[in-house]
C-alpha cells in the first residue's frame, strides 16, 4: 500500500474537520509540488512541500471541543483564506446564519477579539504539535516535521505564536501557505481574482516571491485541477519514489487516522484504538482467517473518523438529542465510508468500518442493513464497538462496569440487535484480558502523574483535576509541568497523543 493512498483518505477527513470544500487538500498538495519545482527548490524540499500540504491542518481536531463553545468549528475553514480586511465581515456573515442580523455585528467583534487573545496561540500550538507528532510517526523526516511547526506563521511576523517571520519560516511551509490560498480559493473564484488576491497578500501573510510567481502564471498552477480524478492527480504528483507500507506500517498509518478522529472529542480519546484491540482479539477468538483479522482490526481503527464532520457541540451534548441532531450524528458512519470510498486499496476497510452501528433487525445506520446483508466481520465489529462504548463514560451517562456491559451485550443479542456468536467472541476476549492496565511505556511517570496526564488529555482544567484527585491546583500545575518535561511535549494535544501511544487512555 502506498502512503499516498492513506494520506488521500486522511485529506478528505481533514477537509471535513475544517469545514472546507471537498478536495481542497488534494488541490493544495498538487499546487505545492508544482510551485516548489517552479521555484527551483531542491528535490527534498519538493517532497517536503507535498507532504506538508497534506498534513498542514491535521491537528485541527485537537481544539474542536474548546472552539465549539464559542462558535461552530466547522465554519472556520472559510477564515483560512480571508484577507486581513475581510476577517471581521466574514465572521459577521458566519454568525448571521445562526442569530439575528442585528446581533451578529457585536458578536463578530467579540469573536474577533477572542481570536486575537494569547490563548489562540496555544490553540495553534496544539494544532502544530499534533501535526508534528503524526508526521514523526509516519517517518516523513525533519523538513516536514519542522515545517508543520510554522503552519500559522506569517511573512510579516503578525502571527499568534510569532515563532518566525520572513525567510525564517520553513521553506516548504512558505510554499504551502501560497498553495493553500490558491487551492481553496480555486473552488469558488476565477484565476484572475485569485492572482489579484495573491498580490494583495504578498509581503503580508505570504512570501512575496512565491506569491508573485504563482500570480504571474496562475494558469499553469491551476491547469487540469477541474478535470478527471483529482485523487489520482494527487498520487501522480507525489514527488520522488512512492513511500510503500506493509504490515505494521499500514496499521501505524491507520492509527494516525484513528487518533485524528478521536481527538475531536475529549471523551472519545483512545476509543478507536480500544475497539481495534477488542475486535482483533475477538476475531482471533472466533477463529477468523489472518486476513479477516487484519481487516477487522483496521476497520475498527478508522470506524469513527467520520465524527470529524459532526459539530463538537452535538458530540458533547449531555441531554437528549432532537431528531435533527440525531440525524446529524448518524451521518458520521456515512462520512467514514465516503472518506475511503475513492481508494481501491482502502475502500473495503472504510465500508466495514462504517457498518459499526448496523443491527441485525435493520434498525441500525447508516444503511439500515439486516442480518442477511451483514458479514461476520461487520457483526463482530458492531459487538466490539458496543462493548467498548458501554464501558466508557459519555456526556449523557457514566461508564458501565465490564460485567454490566457484558450483560447489556447479552440483552441486545436477545432483542435481535447483535449477533450471538460475535457477542460471545467479544466477551470471551475481554474476559481473557481482564481489566485495562497501565503499560510499561509510561514507566517514566509516577502513578499520580499518570492520573494527571489522563485528565489533561481529556481537556480537564487544573481546578477540575485538583478536585478529582483531592490535591491543590498548584500541585496539579507542578505535575503538568513535570509531565510535559518528561515526555517532551508543550501542549495538551501533545500530551494526549503521548498518552495514546503509551496505552494510557
Amino acid at each position: 500500500m502506498r502512503l499516498a493512498h492513506v494520506l488521500d483518505s486522511l485529506a478528505l477527513a481533514i477537509e471535513l474537520g475544517l469545514g472546507v470544500p471537498a478536495q481542497t487538500v488534494q488541490r493544495t498538495a498538487v499546487i505545492a509540488a508544482r510551485l516548489a519545482r517552479a521555484a527551483d527548490h531542491d528535490d527534498e524540499d519538493v517532497v517536503a512541500a507535498y507532504y506538508t500540504a497534506i498534513l498542514c491542518y491535521v491537528g485541527c481536531t485537537t481544539t474542536s471541543h474548546d472552539v465549539s463553545q464559542a462558535v461552530d468549528e466547522l465554519g472556520l475553514g472559510d477564515l483560512l483564506v480571508v484577507t486581513d480586511d475581510e476577517f471581521l465581515p466574514e465572521m459577521e456573515r458566519m454568525l448571521a446564519a445562526t442569530m439575528p442580523p442585528a446581533d451578529a455585528g457585536a458578536a463578530a467583534r467579540t469573536m474577533a477579539a477572542w481570536f486575537s487573545r494569547p490563548e489562540m496561540g496555544q490553540h495553534h500550538r496544539n494544532h502544530c504539535e499534533a501535526a508534528e507528532l503524526m508526521a514523526k510517526r509516519l517517518e516523513l523526516g525533519p523538513r516536514v516535521v519542522g515545517g508543520l511547526t510554522h503552519a500559522y506563521e506569517r511573512w510579516d511576523g503578525m502571527s499568534t505564536q510569532q515563532l518566525a517571520a520572513g525567510e525564517g519560516i520553513s521553506l516548504p511551509m512558505r510554499v504551502v501557505h501560497v498553495a493553500w490560498q490558491v487551492g481553496q480559493e480555486s473552488i469558488t473564484r476565477g484565476p484572475a481574482e485569485i492572482a489579484q488576491r495573491l498580490r494583495l497578500r504578498a509581503g503580508r501573510s505570504l512570501d512575496p516571491t512565491l506569491a508573485r510567481l504563482v500570480a504571474d502564471d496562475i494558469g499553469h498552477f491551476l491547469a487540469g485541477l477541474d478535470e478527471g480524478d483529482l485523487g489520482q492527480q494527487l498520487l501522480d504528483a507525489e514527488p520522488g519514489d512512492p513511500i510503500l507500507l506493509s504490515g505494521g506500517e499500514v496499521d501505524r498509518a491507520l492509527t494516525c487516522i484513528a487518533d485524528f478522529g478521536d481527538l475531536k472529542s475529549p471523551h472519545m480519546i483512545g476509543h478507536s484504538r480500544r475497539v481495534a484491540d477488542v475486535a482483533q482479539r475477538a476475531a482471533r477468538a472466533a477463529s477468523m482467517s489472518p486476513a479477516d483479522v487484519d481487516l477487522v482490526c483496521r476497520a475498527a481503527l478508522v470506524h469513527d473518523v467520520g465524527r470529524v464532520g459532526v459539530q463538537s457541540s452535538l458530540l458533547a451534548k449531555p441531554g437528549p438529542l432532537s431528531r435533527a441532531e440525531h440525524e446529524r450524528i448518524r451521518l458520521h458512519s456515512y462520512f467514514t465510508e465516503r472518506i475511503f470510498a475513492a481508494s481501491p486499496v482502502l475502500a473495503p476497510v472504510g465500508a466495514l468500518g462504517a457498518a459499526h452501528h448496523e443491527r441485525l433487525d435493520g434498525s441500525g445506520y447508516h444503511r439500515g442493513l439486516q442480518s442477511s446483508g451483514l458479514s461476520a466481520a461487520a457483526r463482530l465489529l458492531a459487538a466490539a464497538n458496543t462493548w467498548c462504548s458501554l464501558t466508557e463514560t459519555r456526556p449523557h451517562r457514566q461508564a458501565m462496569t465490564e460485567s454490566e456491559a457484558c450483560n447489556a451485550l447479552g440483552a441486545q443479542v436477545r432483542e435481535g440487535l447483535l449477533d450471538r456468536n460475535a457477542a460471545d467472541a467479544v466477551t470471551t476476549s475481554v474476559g481473557q484480558r481482564g481489566t485495562w492496565t497501565r503499560r510499561a511505556a509510561a514507566i517514566t511517570l509516577t502513578e499520580r502523574e499518570i492520573d494527571v496526564l489522563r485528565l489533561v488529555a481529556r481537556e480537564h482544567t487544573n481546578p477540575s483535576i485538583a478536585e478529582a484527585l483531592g490535591i491543590s491546583p498548584k500541585t496539579v500545575e507542578r505535575h503538568v509541568t513535570h509531565i510535559y518535561q518528561k515526555i517532551g511535549v508543550s501542549s495538551r494535544a501533545g500530551a494526549a497523543i503521548h498518552a495514546l501511544e503509551s496505552g494510557l487512555m
